[in-house]
């Protein structure tokens, strides 16, 4: 579904010269055929995804695959309107660039040891952020690359004017993006001494490859996605992260994070970049929980529908009402709604049996001390 998606703009980037991922024929369905008691599997063409938003004052095109087909084709009207849009931008001017960019779930984030003389000879283009797009997270050496040569481009400019004024830049504001994820954390730097990305939080200084895993993918998340919008606009200078517009597809949004830190990183992507459209999976009901119910459409049958409540619900009744998924095991439920129907009936020595039961395959559930205090009751005055 989401590559999906993403299969909708990717001819928006080939027609600058950005490779995209095409409509493979193993994209296309089967259907089944019978012939009486003879079965075939035919691909069913046309493969076509249509899409609707506004891009360049256009509000609906469509990326298609036909049979026999080598490649993928995009409506050419507005293919032809896109491409003259996105051309016409080049290093010299000041228009808009919408970001893109695909996180997919096999996401891990490891650095790849860029030496500072490799970046400081680096020279970084606006179309640079749509480098690797589709696979967005595939390696960090475009970010450690770009991020060594913003430090080296810092101490000069400190060594030169010998004012911290330098320090209100686009590491400044990728940080700013890390801190709406990890309140606790100063932010992601260049160590000159260790050779090494760095991350302080709680004022600690840990290696970016010693995090674990949730705190890495929150750190380079955040940081990789500003990263390719201070490449994009740099004309809009500290306002680059609030007013960068584009689509940012996340498979897994909640992949490797603590429930704490699922619970919030849908809230933190939105203040981190307010004027970005985030489309994301999740089955997480922290997740869930803390976007409103037109913000989340479940998918049943291939059919998307709203919830009719999701924003402050416990995780408990999102996992039941809105994922249709039972609070607690059902054989426990289906054993507690046993004793109780039991002690219902006043079967009292079935009942103790059962509670007995029960206790050893689940010692500490929350109902046994109103059931115990039934039981005695019962037992006492004897109904």
């Amino acid at each position: 579904m989401l590559l999906g998606v993403a299969g909708c703009f990717g001819n928006l980037l080939g027609s600058i010269g950005v490779h995209q991922p095409s409509i493979a024929e193993s994209d296309v369905r089967f259907e089944l055929v019978k012939f009486e008691d003879r079965i075939r599997f035919e691909r069913s063409y046309p493969l076509v995804l249509t899409a609707q938003g506004g891009a360049f004052e256009h509000q609906e095109w469509h990326v298609s695959l036909e049979r026999n087909s080598l490649q993928t084709n995009f409506s050419a009207l507005n293919s032809l309107v896109f491409s003259e849009n996105l051309i016409s931008i080049d290093g010299a001017t000041h228009g808009d660039l919408p970001v893109f960019a695909v996180y997919q779930a096999n996401r891990r984030w490891l650095t790849m040891s860029v030496t500072a003389e490799h970046a400081a000879q680096s020279k970084p283009s606006r179309l640079d952020a749509y480098t690797s797009w589709f696979d967005a997270a595939s390696n960090l050496k475009n970010f450690e690359t770009w991020f060594i040569g913003k430090t080296l481009e810092r101490f000069q400019r400190l060594s030169r004017a010998g004012s911290s004024s330098v320090f209100n830049d686009e590491l400044t504001w990728i940080n700013s993006a890390i801190q709406c994820a990890l309140p606790d954390a100063t932010g992601i730097e260049y160590d000159m001494e260790l050779r090494a990305l760095v991350v302080e939080m709680d004022d600690r200084k840990i290696p970016f490859n010693d995090l674990s895993d949730g705190q890495r993918g929150m750190v380079a998340l955040f940081a990789d996605i500003a990263r390719r919008i201070c490449l994009l606009n740099p004309h809009m200078g500290k306002d680059v992260l609030s007013k960068t517009n584009g689509i940012i597809v996340i498979d897994e949004l909640d992949i490797h994070l603590h429930p704490g830190w699922q619970r919030t990183i849908a809230p933190a992507l939105k203040k981190a970049f307010p004027s970005v459209q985030f489309i994301a999976a999740s089955h997480s009901p922290q997740v869930i929980g803390s976007l409103q119910p037109g913000e989340v459409i479940l998918l049943n049958n291939h059919d998307g529908s709203h919830p009719k409540a999701t924003y402050g619900l416990d995780s408990s009744s999102i996992l039941e009402e809105v994922m249709g998924v039972p609070q607690r095991e059902p054989e426990i439920e289906e054993l507690l709604d046993q004793l109780f129907s039991t002690l219902e009936n006043n079967e009292l020595e079935k009942a103790r049996s059962q509670l007995d039961a029960l206790k050893k395959k689940a010692p500490d559930l929350p109902e046994f001390a109103g059931a115990e205090a039934l039981l005695k009751r019962k037992e006492i005055i004897g109904r």
